[in-house]
């Protein structure tokens, strides 16, 4: 359910000339082919015809039923829209900007700060690294453990095979983990105890994710955790893994100056998405 207050939702209504039941210039086809294409929705799904049937009050009702991660593309693609046809609304910048603001409310309430972590690690990471970001984006981080899971054991097994780090196979995510910190910890590539303690504490904490994935998540015929427990685990182990990315463009640009003295490393090569 999208958290739209009466006042944002003002601004919005504005901005979309939404008076009268118009929005923007859309015919109905236009509207519906939209909706469709740019924001993946059937905007005349029967659901958002509780205050009827016009444009603006099929819209109302999408901003209220939808998270605010959908509602929040909406805006942006129908700001895309009112530019792309030179609208006239569009040409006065204090009430885009203003709209923008709500757009990036919305946007930062949707999901937790880290989650484009989650990604930017090959192919092999990719369709995993999607499913676990469109489900946040869809604000159901229940929905999202599973794949998360399969992301982070690839992640940390990736680690320790660049780091030199060989494990059997059925060595578990804790154990991973576990050889992964100690490996970085003799390596100097943490400058804090702090640091240290929050990392071997994830050791413990990775170790649960194996529990929480057989017995809480879609992996299996499960009962799923609540939303804000799913939505502490997410956001856990996204800033861990935002973390480590940090330490590893460290790493690499150490390694790469000891090979090459007076040569800097792209930090770019690794492809870190932030």
């Amino acid at each position: 359910m999208g958290s739209l207050n009466s006042r944002e939702r003002r601004k919005l209504e504005e901005l979309f000339g939404m008076s009268g039941g118009f929005v923007l210039d859309f015919s109905n086809r236009e509207f519906e082919e939209f909706f469709s294409e740019f924001v993946g929705t059937n905007i005349y799904d029967n659901k958002y015809a509780d205050d009827g049937e016009s444009k603006a009050r099929r819209l109302r009702c999408f901003w209220r039923k939808e998270s605010d991660w959908l509602v929040q593309k909406s805006i942006e693609q129908l700001i895309a829209h009112g530019f792309d046809r030179d609208i006239e609304a569009f040409q006065h910048p204090e009430p885009i900007g203003e709209v923008r603001k709500v757009q990036a409310r919305l946007a930062q309430s949707s999901s937790p700060a880290d989650i484009e972590a989650i990604g930017g690690d090959g192919a092999d990471f990719e369709a995993v690294a999607k499913a676990v970001r469109e489900s946040i984006q869809r604000n159901e981080p229940e929905q999202a453990l599973d794949r998360l899971h399969t992301f982070l054991v690839k992640f940390v097994r990736k680690l320790c095979s660049e780091h030199g780090i060989e494990l059997e196979r059925t060595v578990p995510l804790n154990g991973l983990f576990g050889a992964y910190v100690k490996k970085i910890r003799a390596e100097n590539l943490l400058t804090s105890t702090m640091a240290e303690h929050i990392l071997k504490a994830s050791i413990t904490i990775f170790g649960q994710f194996d529990h929480v994935r057989n017995n809480h998540s879609l992996a299996h015929d499960n009962a799923l955790l609540s939303y804000d427990e799913a939505l502490l685990i997410v956001s856990h182990v996204s800033a861990t893994v935002r973390f480590v990315k940090a330490i590893e463009v460290q790493w690499r640009s150490v390694a790469a100056n000891a090979t090459t003295p007076g040569v800097e490393t792209d930090v770019d090569d690794w492809d870190v998405p932030f």
